[in-house]
């Protein structure tokens, strides 16, 4: 076998061997958040999330938004949400529509909503044109302008 040919055959089966673990943590991490076991979840899926993996940054952001093995932080669960919709996670576009409705306080953020809602349903979330129009319906005609506007300015 050619030397080149040997090496790439190395590389290829390392890089195999390299994102198992990886896999295998977010698995870790899911049986946890379904399970209720709320700390291990936080702590498989906060590694992945630092590591830039979109499906460890959306659960995080949930964990964050309830309060789940972490303390509740609205902040933290819209960065993460953020992260992983700007990697096109699909939930993630829901989860944030969702999450600047529903802030504490009673704080509505109907404009910002309705960017991702509208991304939620334009990719085919299956809750996102109901929730999308939902919130379209309940904004003046000056915020859906205000809100076209700032959908041309974001990614």
């Amino acid at each position: 076998m050619r030397p080149s040919l040997v090496l790439l055959i190395e590389v290829l089966f390392g890089l195999i061997l390299l994102t198992t673990p990886v896999r295998a943590d977010f698995d870790s991490g899911l049986m946890a958040y379904s399970s209720g076991d709320f700390d291990t979840a936080a702590r498989e899926f906060s590694i992945l999330a630092k590591g830039g993996d979109k499906e460890g940054q959306y659960y995080m952001g949930l964990l964050y938004e309830e309060g789940q093995g972490v303390a509740r932080q609205f902040d933290s669960a819209e960065k993460c949400y953020t992260k992983a919709a700007k990697q096109g996670y699909l939930d993630a576009y829901f989860a944030l529509g969702e999450l600047y409705l529903h802030q504490p306080g009673n704080k509505k953020d109907r404009v910002s909503a309705y960017y991702w809602l509208e991304m939620a349903a334009k990719h085919g979330h299956p809750r996102g044109m109901d929730e999308f129009l939902r919130n379209q319906k309940a904004m003046t005609p000056d915020e859906i302008s205000q809100a076209k506007k700032a959908a041309m300015n974001l990614p």
